[in-house]
């Protein structure tokens, strides 16, 4: 995707009626319930960030009757500044109201939060919901990572990033997350017994990884950490969500996240093709 413009579409966070202060933003969001909100996601037609978010939407309508629209702007209204964006990136969660208000939500990780918070997945306390924010953050820096050094770099250095990506940042990673999801009883779930945000956002940083032209490379170092493999097989068996995983549209994100992936990183060494 190409770099928004400088005269671009802007959301701002503040609201020219004045009825609207926080407040009264707040209260709309603490007291409508779910089933009268609609829910719009907007990011490229991709996996990647989208991923996490997008889930927990079809989680959310077949738990809490959320209706929701998934939309992708079009390579041309986004290099011409016509999508509206917070900080002139994707992606962004329109909230409406049953009275037409719009509330808009930027950057993935908050509207991850957002979305698990509305659709009871951080636990049953405070101290749950710290712990797999904490967790979630973790995963989610990982997966950061990945775009910032090792697919966003130049390409003699591709190789030599993706190895050390392996060889440090992933390793520590699988162990620091083997001994945690041990500490819990090994059970598919990083906390209690039940599905969570930082189980969705594992599987799909797993997926995202998949999605490179090195993902064989990747799902093997996972495979190899059966506590960690464990929480994907867990989501993979969620029944609202296999209808979606199996659907034309998350296929067709998949397969432009293989596209769009396929220059930005080197290829499997041979030893894994």
């Amino acid at each position: 995707m190409s770099t928004e413009p400088a005269t671009r579409a802007m959301i701002s966070y503040h609201s020219a009626d004045p009825s609207l202060s926080s407040s009264a933003k707040s209260k709309i969001l603490e007291e409508t319930d779910t089933k009268d909100l609609l829910f719009t996601f907007t990011y490229f037609d991709i996996a990647s960030c989208g991923s996490t978010s997008r889930d927990m939407l079809v989680y959310g309508k077949a738990h809490y009757g959320a209706k929701y629209k998934f939309e992708a702007p079009s390579e041309k209204d986004w290099g011409e500044g016509k999508v509206p964006t917070a900080f002139s990136c994707l992606p962004m969660l329109k909230i409406t109201a049953p009275n037409g208000v719009e509330l808009d939500v930027s950057e993935s990780m908050i509207v991850d939060i957002y979305l698990a918070e509305r659709f009871n997945l951080l636990g049953d306390n405070k101290f749950e919901s710290l712990t797999i924010q904490s967790i979630y953050a973790n995963i989610h820096y990982l997966r950061e990572r990945m775009f910032s050094v090792v697919t966003c770099a130049p390409k003699e250095r591709l190789g030599p990033r993706r190895d050390n990506f392996f060889q440090n940042t992933l390793r520590k990673f699988l162990e620091d997350h083997e001994y945690h999801l041990k500490q819990n009883g090994d059970n598919g779930h990083y906390v209690g017994n039940k599905l969570s945000l930082a189980d969705l956002h594992l599987a799909n940083v797993i997926h995202y990884l998949q999605t490179l032209p090195w993902g064989k490379m990747a799902e093997k170092a996972f495979r190899e950490c059966p506590s960690v493999w464990k929480v994907k097989e867990n989501v993979d068996k969620v029944a609202s969500l296999i209808p979606w995983r199996e659907s034309d549209e998350f296929k067709l994100y998949e397969k432009n996240s293989i596209q769009w992936y396929s220059s930005l990183a080197v290829p499997e060494d041979k030893a894994e093709e």
